[in-house]
């Protein structure tokens, strides 16, 4: 049982996560914060495969984790895999419609923040700076969108001369969304009863 539901909560919300990239963030060129970020502005301005970057990225967190925790290393690559291949497999989703760049940075938002926020409550991650701030949320108690939404600001702040001023501030408020997101739904089991085993090194 808990095996299944790691494995939906992978599907699921690397579903979510990969359409809100896709079919919310890229039309209008924004980002979220984290290694989804920076693989997205990879894309932008080089053509980089966004899923494919944010794999080999995210790799050298991944080795280092797995000497420190390696069954969260296990919890994680699933994930990792899973959610890249899915980022690029809906791609198309980018020229399905247009609503206005508000309601792609909200909606987009929410969507990756659920996708998050699923994974983390059944123990799996997307990788990259989930699987740091799940490593760290561990160690220390605090939630791990917390510690998410710190990266998210890094990533963001660095992108600023790339995207321009409009492309943050809208950037932001995607980020923002995907921190409230993330928070809601990490602290739900909505695909079935508590994974009860904690994990720890």
């Amino acid at each position: 049982m808990q095996f299944v539901l790691q494995f939906a909560a992978i599907w699921v919300g690397s579903s979510l996560l990969a359409f809100g990239v896709d079919a919310f963030l890229s039309p209008y060129r924004l980002i979220d914060g984290g290694f989804i970020g920076v693989g997205l502005l990879l894309h932008y301005y080089f053509g980089a495969l966004p899923g494919l970057a944010v794999f080999w990225i995210s790799a050298p967190v991944f080795i280092g984790v797995f000497f420190y925790d390696k069954a969260l290393f296990w919890g994680g690559i699933n994930g990792l895999l899973v959610s890249s291949l899915l980022i690029d497999a809906f791609a198309p989703a980018a020229g399905w419609f247009r609503l206005g760049i508000l309601l792609h940075a909200v909606i987009g938002g929410w969507l990756i923040g659920m996708g998050v926020g699923i994974m983390l409550a059944y123990r799996t991650n997307s990788g990259g700076t989930d699987l740091i701030g799940q490593m760290l949320a561990d160690r220390t108690g605090v939630p791990a969108a917390v510690f998410i939404l710190a990266f998210d600001f890094a990533v963001l702040s660095a992108g600023l001369p790339v995207i321009g001023v409009a492309r943050t501030v809208f950037s932001l408020l995607t980020i923002t969304v995907v921190f409230v997101a993330t928070l809601r739904y990490a602290a739900r089991k909505p695909l079935g009863r508590s994974i009860h085993f904690y994990w720890r090194r």
